[in-house]
């Protein structure tokens, strides 16, 4: 039972930590993963915090432009937009 509990945690855990950078990107004018580590995810290497948008990224909820020698800037999605009910 406790487990089953520890788990219910870690999920509502990994959403919020969701809803901080989705947050992040919406308020910051350029929002790049370093901007993103700094203010939502403090506690990740710069690796980890590229990682988990990778994951954000191919489920859709944000959008990344850049590359190569640019660093990736990061945006929403219309559909996370509908869901912060974002205009624009």
């Amino acid at each position: 039972m406790s487990s089953e509990r520890d788990h219910s945690f870690s999920k509502a855990a990994v959403l919020n930590r969701g809803i901080d950078v989705l947050l992040v990107i919406r308020n910051t004018p350029v929002a790049t993963s370093k901007e993103i580590r700094d203010q939502a995810l403090p506690y990740l290497t710069l690796r980890s915090t590229q990682r988990y948008l990778k994951t954000l990224v191919q489920a859709g909820l944000i959008g990344a432009i850049g590359g190569g020698n640019d660093e990736y800037r990061y945006f929403l999605t219309p559909k996370t937009k509908q869901l912060f009910g974002v205009k624009g």
